[in-house]
């Protein structure tokens, strides 16, 4: 199965790049491939997670995404690189803050979980199976 994972030269780190313009920035054409990648999963992919609070966390963390960020469906695995995930399915979408800020706040809600800032920074680099193990391990 393919996961979710940026190409090695993106996000961009040169100072001047021009978004879109193959030959003067990086080819954003990736984008597609990763909605065809996740679109392309079914509801039997989620039994990666392996069931019980995992799994609970995981569809909860995948339906944030789908809503908030425009992911074709809430099926993530976790193999998929959090950051991806985090990021959407498109170059420079404005709602992956409110994604951020709407798992923060499930996590609160649900969970009574309010990771610090050093945890977030040590999960910059994660699977979403890492950080989702991660978040369930400060219970």
């Amino acid at each position: 199965m393919d996961i979710l994972e940026f190409l090695s030269n993106f996000p961009p780190t040169e100072k001047w790049f021009f978004i879109g313009v193959r030959w003067l920035g990086p080819d954003l054409s990736f984008f597609k491939a990763l909605k065809q990648i996740q679109s392309g999963r079914s509801i039997a992919d989620m039994s990666q997670w392996g069931g019980g609070e995992r799994q609970i966390l995981a569809e909860k963390i995948s339906q944030i995404l789908h809503k908030q960020l425009g992911w074709r469906s809430a099926i993530f695995v976790p193999q998929d690189v959090a950051t991806v995930a985090f990021y959407g399915p498109s170059f420079g979408i404005i709602d992956a803050d409110i994604a951020f800020d709407d798992m923060v706040e499930m996590l609160r809600k649900d969970y009574s979980m309010n990771p610090t800032i050093s945890f977030w920074e040590s999960m910059e680099n994660s699977t979403l199976g890492q950080l989702i193990d991660g978040l369930l391990a400060l219970r």
